[in-house]
């Protein structure tokens, strides 16, 4: 009775872990693929039965100005901010990585702060501290709020890399004449390629959407994409919304491929 019961376990065993991971995939992938689908509604509402496949409100998208000078905007913006954060990021994770020093984990903590704080309430003390410094609103700061606001991200990613980096490798290269500089930059960084990369990207995305602090540090002459679809479905809800959420979705999976596929930069770490 035992043995059928082990074996009945061995057989059902895989079929409910497959089960279960088809759930998590479908709960995690399912919102993304109704709104590609959504895109290509003919439909004149949002959301609505699927009618026909078309590209009309792609072919729309592209040629509204103001949604595309808010697309090249969210773009710019976190593309500098990711790039800064990744360069401040990684000397800071090397740091709490390889050094022992008093108040490390107050340290550590203190860079998690922006991502357990919650957004309203950073972004209002942001928002506060630059109108203190009399600071105005502008590209600029906007991108000095994304950077501060992602680095946990690129410092995260980067220190999960560096804990596989074996020291004696590092070690070994210096030993055989490198400067630490030499070692880090031929050494070290092909070795947490992944990590950077994949903590850019994330920084990229986090920033490319996020809708709290572009909220508060934007003005009518700097409109992120967020804040764009969300004056336009003030006034009407139409496919158009769908399409740049499918546009921005197919943009991050062809941006995936071409790292892992044409660069050969595993994002998995």
């Amino acid at each position: 009775m035992a043995m059928q019961k082990l074996r009945f376990r061995r057989r059902i065993g895989p079929t409910l872990s497959l089960f279960y991971l088809a759930l998590v995939y479908l709960f995690l992938l399912g919102p993304m693929i109704i709104v590609i689908i959504a895109s290509f509604n003919s439909a004149v509402a949002f959301p609505s039965p699927f009618e026909s496949f078309t590209l009309r409100w792609y072919d729309t998208l592209f040629k509204r100005a103001e949604f595309m000078r808010s697309i090249w905007i969210s773009t710019r913006v976190g593309v500098v901010a990711a790039g800064l954060a990744t360069l401040l990021g990684i000397p800071l994770s090397l740091i709490l990585v390889r050094r022992q020093f008093k108040g490390k984990e107050a340290v550590n903590a203190f860079f998690l702060t922006p991502l357990i704080i919650p957004q309203v309430a950073v972004s209002i003390a942001t928002l506060q501290m630059f109108s203190l410094l009399g600071l105005r609103l502008s590209e600029s700061v906007l991108i000095s709020a994304h950077t501060i606001f992602v680095m946990p991200y690129i410092i995260r990613a980067t220190m999960a890399s560096l804990y596989f980096v074996d020291p004696a490798v590092e070690e070994a290269a210096m030993n055989l004449g490198a400067t630490r500089i030499q070692t880090f930059i031929y050494i070290t960084v092909p070795i947490i390629r992944a990590g950077i990369t994949a903590g850019f990207i994330l920084a990229f995305v986090i920033s490319f959407i996020n809708v709290p602090l572009s909220l508060f540090l934007t003005s009518p002459a700097i409109t992120t994409l967020p804040i764009r679809v969300f004056a336009h479905m003030e006034s009407r809800l139409d496919p158009i919304i769908a399409a740049v959420g499918g546009a921005t979705i197919i943009g991050v999976i062809i941006i995936m491929l071409f790292l892992e596929k044409v660069l050969k930069v595993r994002l998995v770490l």
